[in-house]
């Protein structure tokens, strides 16, 4: 076995470069692609248009019965018991279209894609869901935990272009690789609308009776110029970076991926909040109902909604999140007729980080996979725990058709939620079409 273990590093720019190999596309939350099958074919023709769209929603502790049933009195004690106490909710989504040449044999291939992204991320505490939905009273004498509570939402054009090169090597070194597959892609990102609000170390403390209640509110929060309402609006600018390195030998590759390193600068007429201020509140004393000072109660109601810091014709910076794919594929060529249709195994790790106030908190995401090939018709699942949700059960279709001119791909990452109906916390869905042309290489 020796012969066959290698070590290889790769970065991958999923979907973005010419011709990255697809078994290695993650649950990238930027990246929701439909599998282009490429790599399944033992040869693929030269040049390739798709058409992708996908949409993902994944979360750590909630489920469908908060937004879908009509009586949430009913399910919401339900819901709270299976909270924990840093709680996150993932929404993203993107369309788009790209043209790319493959790499081939010391020949350089390249891509352009242009697409529409939406990404949200909402984290929140156990005792914040409890206090909207059961109110105060659960909570005399106590304190509400409001730490690490954040909002992230963000809408933005990409447009991507990349070039990648395959250099065949003629060594017979053990550990050294046959083949080398590098490329380097570069985004402009256009922002449309952001969003962002993050607390920390904030709490609300009341009475054992109500008789007061006291706070510590640490807080920050941007928002884009909200006097531009047009959905794809100019409002800011940035670049992102995808990089990537494939190294083969025999039927071993080993992959490592970065994809999305880069940010969004917002124009000069967002709105910039913070606010640093511990508030004590024990209720106004009347002497006289009939004789209310008003302007007494509205001193107090002032002090409470004041914010230290506001700043209006600002700018700010976002960040994405950047994605790191680690992962090792076994080509097989099994000769059993009950096995000869499985292409290969693949086990991987994803993980995810985002520089700035508003963090991925994203678990790192383990998962092993298969591909199995028949014909035209390709099958591609894998199994994975952590990221966003407890696990996921991907399962992708794939029909090639016109000798190879056009290929449908749909799936979802998270298949077995199909079958849970309300009591389901996560779904997604995502398709492409390919158009194939040119002679195959």
């Amino acid at each position: 076995m020796k012969k066959y273990i290698l070590i290889l590093v790769s970065v991958l720019f999923v979907g973005t470069t010419a011709q990255a190999t697809k078994e290695y596309t993650t649950k990238n939350d930027t990246l929701i692609e439909s599998t282009s099958l490429s790599s399944e074919i033992k040869k693929d023709r030269k040049y390739r248009l798709t058409i992708q769209s996908g949409t993902i929603i994944e979360n750590t502790s909630l489920d469908y019965r908060l937004f879908t049933t009509g009586n949430i009195d009913k399910y919401k004690q339900t819901i709270s018991d299976g909270l924990i106490e840093q709680n996150i909710l993932s929404i993203r989504s993107k369309t788009g279209i790209s043209y790319s040449k493959k790499a081939f044999a010391n020949k350089i291939g390249y891509s352009l894609g242009i697409y529409d992204r939406a990404e949200v991320d909402f984290g929140f505490s156990k005792d914040l869901f409890d206090l909207v939905f059961f109110g105060n009273e659960m909570f005399m004498g106590e304190k509400i935990n409001l730490n690490n509570t954040y909002l992230s939402a963000t809408k933005f054009q990409q447009i991507n272009i990349g070039l990648s090169r395959i250099i065949q090597l003629s060594n017979d070194i053990q550990y050294m690789p046959s083949q080398i597959e590098v490329g380097l892609g570069y985004s402009h990102l256009i922002g449309n609308h952001h969003v962002d609000f993050s607390t920390n170390d904030s709490y609300i403390e009341m009475g054992n009776d109500g008789e007061y209640i006291n706070t510590n509110l640490n807080f920050s929060a941007n928002i884009a110029d909200t006097n531009k309402l047009n959905l794809f609006a100019q409002q800011g600018s940035g670049y992102a970076l995808d990089l990537f390195l494939n190294l083969k030998k025999d039927e071993n590759n080993i992959h490592f991926s970065i994809a999305d390193l880069g940010n969004i600068n917002w124009n000069k007429n967002a709105i910039n909040y913070t606010s640093e201020k511990e508030i004590s509140f024990s209720g106004v004393e009347i002497d006289n109902l009939l004789t209310i000072n008003d302007s007494l109660i509205q001193l107090q109601l002032d002090s409470l909604a004041d914010i230290n810091y506001v700043t209006k014709g600002s700018d700010f910076r976002t960040y994405l999140a950047t994605t790191y794919h680690l992962a090792y594929k076994r080509d097989l060529n099994i000769n059993s007729d009950y096995l000869k249709n499985i292409d290969y195994i693949i086990v991987g790790r994803i993980g995810k980080y985002r520089k700035g106030l508003i963090p991925a908190n994203f678990k790192p995401q383990y998962y092993v996979g298969t591909n199995f090939s028949h014909k035209g018709l390709h099958i591609k699942t894998s199994y994975s725990v952590g990221g966003y949700s407890k696990s996921a059960w991907q399962m992708e279709l794939g029909q090639n058709i016109f000798r190879q001119h056009f290929q449908f791909v749909l799936g979802t990452y998270h298949f077995g939620s199909i079958f849970k109906g309300i009591n389901n916390s996560n779904a997604d869905f995502y398709f492409s079409l390919n158009f194939l042309f040119g002679e195959k290489i």
